[in-house]
């Protein structure tokens, strides 16, 4: 009789304890609206947001592979020719 499969181990994990927030009766000299998200890396959105789809020759890979053969085949040549 074949065995039966053995199921996944599952292990429980207990839930991230949550930061406590100290609650201070001074008000930050900063900005008045609340910080967004978006708005805590500023340069990353900044440089993401011209990302731009670049059309690419559907030939520049076959060709560098290409160029690549012959470096390779070009330089085994010159070494045989060197050491004959």
């Amino acid at each position: 009789m074949p065995e039966s499969k053995k199921s996944v181990a599952r292990i429980p994990v207990p839930p991230r304890a949550q930061p406590k927030v100290e609650v201070s009766d001074h008000r930050d000299t900063g900005p008045t609206e609340p910080r967004r998200e978006e708005s805590a890396l500023p340069g990353v959105h900044m440089l993401m947001s011209s990302l731009v789809e670049a059309k690419r020759d559907p030939w520049l890979v076959p060709l560098i592979g290409l160029l690549l053969a012959f470096s390779v085949i070009s330089l085994i040549v010159q070494l045989l020719i060197a050491f004959s």
